[in-house]
């Protein structure tokens, strides 16, 4: 079973949708070089919040993810369109999940 990471956050005045999707798509080649990365998929709720969902296969790696990603290119960018004090993050270890 895989660890969730959830990233929610407001964006600042004037950024486009657009914008935000294509800031969060320049990010994943990044995310596919770190150790443990799964996947991850971007909402947008009705209250314009933004929510990045992220599967990784341990606790430690989805932590460290944020270490990992601290000084790419690609983070700042979409840090930019962001208002960072709204930014909130969690992480979540999985106790059931029903199989197909």
């Amino acid at each position: 079973m895989n660890v969730l990471e959830s990233v929610k956050w407001k964006a600042k005045a004037n950024v486009s949708d657009k914008q935000m999707i294509d800031a969060v798509n320049e990010m994943v080649p990044d995310l596919k070089k770190l150790d443990g990365f799964i996947s991850q998929t971007l909402y947008k709720d009705k209250d314009d919040c933004w929510i990045d969902i992220y599967y990784w296969d341990t606790t430690e790696n989805a932590h460290l993810s944020n270490e990992r990603m601290a000084d790419k290119e690609s983070l700042k960018n979409l840090l930019e369109l962001i208002q960072l004090e709204s930014v909130t993050m969690t992480i979540l270890e999985p106790l059931q999940q029903a199989k197909l």
